[in-house]
């Protein structure tokens, strides 16, 4: 992260040019930034001591582009560095995990998720999972790695991409689950796609040396476009998770994995199709599934 995209590190070097009001606003949110990615303006105005309108302002004088995009600045400070129990404590102190609440009566239970998949959309840059995908479809063997909670998105992934082409390995590790699957040479055709999001899991990063190491393209789906995996990376698609609470808002990685694999499927048609047909006639034969 360069040091300008830093807010904290933003309202301290411009907390001297600000209104005063402004300046009780930054020394509260110096001192409270946990607590206070957590909250909607109405509310940060009240536990600071100011106005609404001196949120806005303030966010403005910043450099961003309203209330929204100071509040995404602090929610990257925490993705780096805030631990799940501070995120249970500081949602408890937001009331039933800040926005939530208000936005669960607006719109109903789902309300949070569609504002957090309108919010990431503005994130997501289309060519790059466009590059992605074309990078999966033309690869000879596909890697896909995910811990922790992205474990359930490299799932998911594996899942539906082996439906619609061959040779695509979940890798859970080192050992066993690698070793079997690795080319003696030709490593440049083959591509890893790489699940990753704050706090970074360490084999995640072991992996994606391993494989830049070896030659293979990576791809990176992650929340921080600056980290030590997208700088390994040929393409990294960047989306915008919300961390409100000690439980992540990963439904719009979950949808970027769909659009992918849905791209990959349309790039080689025939292909999806005739693996489909094997995947119906192995699930058949076998007996996977049950009425």
């Amino acid at each position: 992260m360069q040091k300008n995209d830093d807010v904290l590190v933003r309202i301290g070097e411009r907390r001297e040019s600000l209104s005063a009001k402004q300046q009780k606003l930054a020394d509260f949110i110096l001192a409270n930034y946990k607590t206070a990615a957590f909250q909607n303006s109405t509310k940060l105005a009240r536990m600071a001591g100011v106005s609404g309108s001196t949120v806005i302002r303030f966010a403005e004088e910043l450099g961003y582009d309203g209330f929204p995009g100071l509040q995404s600045a602090l929610h990257r400070i925490l993705q780096r560095e805030i631990n799940t129990v501070d995120m249970f404590l500081s949602a408890d102190e937001a009331g039933e995990n800040g926005t939530e609440e208000k936005q669960g009566k607006k719109g109903g239970f789902f309300q949070p998720c569609i504002d957090s998949l309108h919010k990431a959309e503005k994130s997501i840059d289309e060519a790059q999972v466009l590059q992605a995908a074309e990078l999966l479809s033309r690869a000879r063997n596909v890697y896909i790695v995910g811990f922790q909670a992205s474990a359930f998105l490299a799932e998911y992934m594996s899942y539906f991409l082996s439906r619609i082409r061959r040779n695509v390995f979940r890798i859970s590790g080192w050992g066993n689950s690698l070793f079997p699957l690795l080319p003696e040479e030709g490593w440049s055709e083959d591509a890893a796609l790489i699940f990753t999001f704050p706090r970074f899991p360490a084999m995640s990063y072991a992996l994606a040396q391993f494989f830049h190491e070896k030659g293979v393209p990576l791809v990176c789906v992650t929340s921080i476009p600056a980290n030590r995996i997208t700088e390994l990376s040929e393409i990294s698609i960047g989306v915008d998770i919300e961390y409100r609470t000690y439980v992540d808002h990963m439904t719009p990685a979950l949808y970027v994995a769909e659009a992918i694999a849905k791209k990959v499927a349309k790039l080689s048609p025939e292909t999806s199709v005739r693996q489909l047909e094997l995947f119906e006639s192995f699930t058949k034969g076998t007996h996977v599934f049950t009425s």
